[in-house]
């Protein structure tokens, strides 16, 4: 059969602010549907999602199209005509595989573990000025500059450069969240590309003077064309701190808006853990991954063509009640509790899984280290359709005032 056509607006600032119960709507009717405008199926039960991210063969990764506002005829699917460089997260098999083994080695729980020293020392004095302060704005200040910072670390890139790789980060993450119009889009194409040029730079340098960071790997890596390297720093400092930002200002929000909770994590901080990944499957910091069919294939009894383009939506999946019991409820001690796809799945699984978990339940407990706190605003979320990341939370630590 073919795909229920969607009936929601995806696209309408309700919807861009809370999808879920967008996506609830859409999981009781199905679990494949069709946006007919975009020519986009999305994927929205658990069953499925994991079908597809078991079989990469089929639902091949490589980025075929771009989601765009567009212009007066509304948002359209940007067909990229084999113009991306496909690396890591957008790779498929045999080339997936050299890329991979590059830098997995890097991001492995050991060297990761390694990493906690540093991490704590960039997070000590940021959380302690916010508290002192009375507060202040916990994703500018925390969230958003501690990642970036650590990956530009363990890339061996300037610590002064930081700035301007928020800025380039940004711009990638905001393309990628299909609400630019056309002009913007072209403006977004061009910060990429000046980030692209810095990478090109970094990398050349550190194949004739290493600095002792990941991209001297890169460099010496013969397996790797000069393109991929490139593409593969860009994606490991773009999504990669996007998806830690996005956890980081998560985890505080929840426990911004739940004293007790706070208050029990304190009493039994061996449960941080399990709180970071409630919030993974609850607030996925990545809405979804983009694939496109290999062949024709059936998925949840809907006929798909080859070269179907299809949105695996983690934040619907991971809220479904066939795979989770009061799937909307955070729950300390839910039953297989990583079995979310908020870091994807199989050979795809997020390269950067150990790191994020690691910032995310470091920065909990210099949160938690500071006395009680609260939200002192009305959230909001960056609009995108990609992302789910707090654009600002504002928070009080009553404690520290005078």
């Amino acid at each position: 059969m073919n795909a229920p056509m969607i009936n929601e607006d995806l696209f309408s600032t309700e919807a861009l602010a809370d999808p879920y119960p967008v996506y609830e709507r859409l999981r009781e009717r199905g679990p494949v549907h069709l946006l007919p405008e975009l020519g986009l199926h999305l994927v929205v039960r658990h069953e499925q999602v994991l079908q597809a991210l078991d079989d990469p063969a089929t639902f091949s990764s490589n980025l075929a199209g771009l989601l765009t506002a567009g212009g007066a005829d509304g948002p359209r699917l940007m067909d990229m005509g084999g113009a991306a460089v496909d690396v890591l997260a957008t790779a498929d098999p045999p080339a997936h595989t050299p890329q991979r083994g590059a830098v997995a080695p890097t991001f492995g729980k050991r060297n990761v573990a390694e990493l906690t020293g540093r991490i704590q020392e960039l997070l000590a004095p940021r959380v302690t000025a916010l508290a002192t302060a009375g507060g202040g704005d916990w994703m500018a200040q925390v969230a958003g500059p501690v990642p970036v910072l650590v990956i530009s670390r363990i890339l061996g890139l300037p610590e002064d450069d930081a700035a301007q790789i928020t800025a380039w980060s940004d711009a990638a993450i905001e393309l990628l969240g299909g609400l630019a119009d056309t002009d913007r889009t072209m403006q977004l194409a061009v910060e990429i590309l000046d980030l692209m040029e810095y990478m090109d730079q970094r990398i050349t340098a550190a194949a004739a003077r290493p600095r002792g960071g990941l991209l001297d790997a890169l460099a010496a890596d013969e397996t790797l064309t000069q393109p991929e390297r490139v593409a593969m720093a860009a994606q490991l400092v773009t999504a990669g701190s996007e998806s830690t930002t996005s956890l980081i200002g998560a985890t505080a929000h929840a426990l911004a808006n739940d004293p007790a909770l706070a208050d029990r994590l304190r009493d039994y901080p061996d449960q941080i853990e399990a709180f970071v990944e409630e919030t993974l499957r609850l607030e996925s910091p990545f809405r979804g991954h983009f694939r496109v069919t290999t062949r024709a294939t059936i998925l949840g009894g809907v006929h798909l063509p080859a070269g179907t383009r299809l949105m695996l939506l983690w934040g619907a999946a991971n809220r479904d009640p066939a795979a989770y019991s009061d799937p909307a409820a955070l729950d300390l001690h839910r039953p297989a509790i990583r079995s979310h796809t908020a870091f994807g799945r199989g050979i795809h699984f997020c390269i950067g899984a150990h790191l994020a978990r690691l910032e995310a339940i470091l920065a909990v407990k210099a949160l938690l280290g500071q006395g009680s706190f609260h939200a002192t605003s009305t959230t909001r979320h960056l609009p995108s359709l990609m992302t789910r990341r707090l654009a600002r939370l504002d928070l009080a630590f009553p404690a520290t005032q005078p």
